[in-house]
């Protein structure tokens, strides 16, 4: 393997981690971690919502929070899949994600899924990759009848302390 192949499969890695970092923070309400995925400056725009430019006005118009925080939205689960790079260069790169997001009401009684895309321009900032324009569409979704297997108060989320470490 040369040094170009390896540091290219690093740099995967690496947008890997960045865009699988936002989606688990996102579904734990974890605004701080989201906020790290991204540029000061990024340019983005979310299904059904105008564009916005800046990092504190994507967090404000990600609805999500606010559905967590409040209750509206009891529980989400996004599960990406389908990672296309378009384009990855020494600085920047391009990506298309096939995502689905699963949200159950309040009531935990019906769930509406959500097969989106997201289509991402990242670049190199300090040796991290940061997500700088976000296009966010949705292709499809559905609601459904919700019978969960565990009670939502016993969602877990790390191991128990007294279980072993290494």
């Amino acid at each position: 393997m040369t040094a170009t192949e390896s540091e290219d499969l690093h740099d995967r890695a690496a947008i890997h981690d960045v865009l699988m970092r936002y989606f688990n923070a996102a579904d734990r309400g974890q605004k701080d971690v989201v906020r790290s995925c991204f540029t000061d400056d990024v340019w983005a725009q979310y299904e059904g919502r105008p564009a916005v430019r800046g990092v504190d006005a994507l967090i404000a118009q990600i609805a999500l929070f606010d559905n967590l925080a409040t209750g509206a939205c009891r529980t989400s689960t996004h599960f990406a899949g389908n990672l296309v790079f378009k384009e990855l260069a020494r600085d920047h790169a391009e990506t298309e994600n096939n995502v689905f997001a699963f949200l159950v009401n309040a009531q935990g009684t019906t769930v509406a899924a959500r097969s989106l895309r997201y289509l991402d321009r990242l670049r190199r900032v300090q040796g991290q990759w940061k997500i700088f324009a976000r296009l966010h569409t949705l292709d499809w979704s559905c609601e459904m009848p919700c019978a969960l297997a565990r009670a939502f108060a016993q969602k877990v989320h790390a191991f128990p302390t007294d279980w072993p470490t290494a």
